[in-house]
């Protein structure tokens, strides 16, 4: 399903209607060239998860960590750093944190083959048209956040 946000309100709009389908045990899959605005929608979708943390990239720690209201954790990985990295082991370790948590990781792909039996899956990937224009295409097998994103279209 592909979503056109016109600006940053329209992309923290679109955040707040994802937000309430991400559940522990859940990998969301965040995809695009670098500043398309992966880490500004993370920070719109944990403040519709109640997180109050100051939401930062985590390109060079890897990962941090935040705690919902509800006590769920919530991990933010940033995959780019790991992308020349020929052996899991050196990577694999983060895979720890995942079981009952939110997991939201940006540049995905050397990691997430690893994760699709394990957890339910949402990719978005974001595409920049413009300085404000996004282009969301999101994919997920969850039927009723499909009908949410479709009721808008």
């Amino acid at each position: 399903m592909k979503i056109m946000v016109k600006d940053e309100l329209a992309t923290k709009q679109l955040a707040i209607k994802i937000a309430p389908f991400l559940q522990p045990n859940l990998c969301l899959l965040l995809e695009g060239e670098l500043a398309a605005g992966k880490t500004t929608f993370t920070k719109y979708l944990l403040a519709a998860l109640g997180v109050d943390q100051s939401v930062t990239s985590p390109t060079f720690i890897i990962m941090n960590q935040y705690v919902t209201p509800t006590n769920i954790l919530v991990n933010h990985m940033d995959c780019y750093r790991l992308l020349g990295l020929e052996y899991e082991e050196e990577w694999a370790m983060y895979f720890d944190y995942f079981p009952d948590s939110i997991n939201i990781i940006e540049w995905p792909p050397v990691i997430s083959k690893n994760l699709i039996e394990q957890y339910e899956i949402i990719k978005i990937n974001i595409t920049i048209i413009n300085t404000q224009e996004r282009l969301f295409t999101i994919k997920t097998k969850n039927l009723a956040l499909k009908a949410v994103l479709e009721s808008d279209k």
